[in-house]
């Protein structure tokens, strides 16, 4: 039995704790093979002169194992510890949704607001069979036809075995009750890598005329602009962004801003390829919840997606165009 002391330090050591290992030897010596041709390539352009005994001198250097890699701050009673807490199936460790630090929380409490969110009918869909294949067959078909009818645009076509993505939830221990912010992780699903490419493509589209990149940003607006008698800054919030993102209307924002907008350059591929290629990515990719039982989102996004952040953007970024035409705060 590990003393709780140790657990409760474990824990204290927060996310950015990392237990160094022993590295592989394989992985040296491939290491140590990268950098031999990197060399004999500068030797080659003359840039380096390098002595006859250098090469079987790096070689035998993979062999070797050097230093200390027993921590000075992590134990052996600690790594006993958090093995002990998670091999406990009574409690979920999360992190904390804004905060690098752990949570725990109880299991039966975790899986009751994460299948809350997933009971929404509105967003989310059950269904009983695995539609991976037939997904990557439609995304591939639709691929073919871009790149079949394209001149300057090619999408690489999915090739390999996937699987569902998987929902879990990050504990937000900033707002009353910690309810969860839901994620689902579609790294394992074919529509993963196109939905990069989409984002990649479609980024530079996304309205930008009230955005800024950091709090950096807006302290320099607020030096630069005039002083003002009796304003106030205010924050607004939408509640629950990703999720009450309207996808169907997005993609509407979206096609119409790459297509028929005096403003931009139309992507080089037809306008129905693009939408069903969005549709595939957002409304059509399976997730396995906690307990085993699979859904599609058909509406709202979710952040593990590559088009969460895009789409969200593009929402807001339309809306606030359209309805800040007149009557604008003199800083918006």
């Amino acid at each position: 039995m590990v003393d709780v002391r140790y657990q409760e330090d474990i824990l204290n050591m927060g996310i950015q704790c990392h237990y160094l290992t022993k590295p592989h030897s394989h992985r040296k010596r491939l290491e140590i093979e990268t950098l031999l041709d990197d060399i004999q390539e500068l030797e080659k352009k003359g840039k380096v002169t390098t002595s006859p005994d250098l090469q079987p001198s790096l070689l035998a250097e993979a062999s070797k194992s050097r230093g200390s890699f027993h921590s000075q701050k992590v134990k052996r009673h600690h790594i006993l510890a958090a093995k002990q807490l998670r091999e406990n199936k009574e409690i979920i460790i999360r992190r904390a949704d804004k905060t690098p630090a752990f949570v725990l929380i109880k299991k039966e409490d975790y899986d009751s607001k994460l299948n809350a969110i997933l009971s929404d009918t509105t967003k989310f869909k059950r269904i009983t069979r695995n539609p991976t294949e037939s997904l990557k067959k439609r995304v591939n078909a639709t691929i073919t036809s871009i790149n079949a009818g394209s001149n300057n645009l090619k999408l690489q076509k999915i090739v390999g075995e996937f699987s569902p993505g998987y929902a879990y939830g990050n504990v937000k221990t900033h707002k009353q009750n910690n309810p969860l912010r839901p994620i689902i992780s579609q790294i394992p699903t074919p529509t993963y890598n196109i939905a990069k490419r989409l984002n990649q493509l479609l980024t530079p589209y996304v309205p930008n005329t009230y955005c800024i990149n950091s709090s950096t940003d807006f302290l320099e607006i607020l030096r630069d602009a005039p002083p003002q008698a009796n304003s106030i800054i205010a924050s607004l919030d939408v509640e629950s962004l990703f999720t009450n993102v309207p996808v169907d209307k997005t993609i509407s924002f979206i096609l119409n801003r790459v297509y028929h907008s005096s403003d931009t350059t139309p992507l080089d591929m037809p306008e129905k390829h693009l939408k069903s290629l969005l549709e595939l990515c957002t409304k059509e990719a399976p997730f396995i919840s906690p307990d085993g039982k699979m859904y599609q989102q058909i509406d709202g996004v979710a952040m593990g997606s590559p088009l969460g952040v895009l789409f969200s953007n593009f929402f807001m970024g339309t809306i606030e165009s359209a309805l800040l035409t007149t009557d604008r705060p003199s800083i918006y």
